[in-house]
This record gives structure tokens, sequence and C-alpha cells, in this order.
């Protein structure tokens, strides 16, 4: 079976929905989880969130903590976690951004996922 990628626009993906397409049941750290993204192939399960920040602020830094966290997270129960993000906000707030980066097996920015990154991703189970 290839590669099927699930993106409903009108709501997020959430447990319940993973678990009655592919039987998968995915612990989340808090109850109002939603997932934006969720791609399976035969070896993984990814999980994907995306933001885009056009202005700087707060909301950067804590979003990218509590990533470094939810990787965490969702590694533990062998799971794939990726963030997609990009913005002008990140230029003046790089230091949470670079931690997250160090962190996280896969932080991507737009110009990264045009190129075919996240394809390679998961096309080669990585």
């Amino acid at each position: 079976m290839g590669s099927l990628i699930i993106n409903i626009s009108t709501f997020k993906v959430r447990n319940l929905f993973l678990h009655q397409i592919w039987n998968i049941n995915v612990q989340v750290d808090k109850s109002n989880r939603r997932f934006d993204f969720a791609i399976k192939n035969r070896n993984n399960l990814y999980l994907i969130e995306t933001n885009f920040y056009g202005g700087h602020g707060s909301k950067l830094k804590s979003t990218a903590g509590e990533y470094k966290a939810l990787f965490d997270f969702i590694s533990k129960q062998g799971h794939q976690f990726i963030w997609v993000t990009d913005g002008l906000g990140w230029t003046t707030t790089l230091r949470p951004l670079e931690e997250t980066f160090l962190h996280i097996d896969y932080t991507l920015n737009l110009n990264m996922v045009a190129s075919g990154l996240l394809a390679e991703i998961i096309t080669q189970n990585l």
C-alpha cells in the first residue's frame, strides 16, 4: 500500500479519525489536540503541524517549546512528528526556532517542502 495523505479542510485530524481509518491509536498530550495532517505509509505514521508567522511575539516562542514537547510525546509512541513553519516572524525569534530545529527530527520551512524534502522523508521512511 502506498502513502495515504489525509487532510480535511473543515477540521483537523483527531485521534478518533486515525483509529477509524488506520486502526491506530495515538495518545495526545491534551484533550483538544488535533493535527493539521496525517500521512501513513507502510512503516510510519507522520503527524504534521503547520503554521506561518507574519509578525513576531511570544506566541512563536511558546509554540516552539510546545512542539519540542509534542515531538518527545509522539516519538515515544513510535510515530513521527513533522513541524512545517515559516514566515518573517521567525527573523526576530531565531533562538527558539534553532533550539526546536536541533531537537525535532523534522522542522521544515515552505522552501524545503516545495523542494521535495517532505515527500522524500515520507517515501524514504526517514
